[in-house]
């Protein structure tokens, strides 16, 4: 009967335990986040931040898309021959080497 008991004590000691444990990881309902009326801003003419009033912006120049489109698979075309390249040879040289294209990754 001895037995019994402690076995039984044991057992409400270690149920015990792991109900805490699990009421501690269950997930808490987060309360929802307020929600705050948009701000409109006000643009002044007078002030001009961070430039001075001798300085006007220039337009860039408009790239044809054509032009910006054969560039962009030229650069594909180039980083796809170096990842067969190292692929067919792996070595850390040609990992850390840098790309003939113009454009950076």
């Amino acid at each position: 009967m001895f037995m019994f008991l402690t076995i039984m004590l044991a057992s409400f000691a270690v149920m015990a335990v792991c109900g805490i444990m699990v009421a501690g990881l269950a997930p808490h309902e987060e309360k929802a986040p307020v929600l705050q009326p948009e701000r409109t801003l006000v643009a002044d003419d007078t002030t001009h931040f961070f430039a001075s009033e001798g300085e006007t912006v220039t337009p860039r120049q408009q790239i044809p898309l054509d032009v910006l489109l054969s560039h962009i698979e030229r650069h594909v075309r180039l980083e796809q021959s170096a990842a067969q390249s190292f692929i067919s040879v792996p070595s850390a040289e040609s990992l850390h080497s840098r790309t003939e294209s113009p454009l950076v990754n």
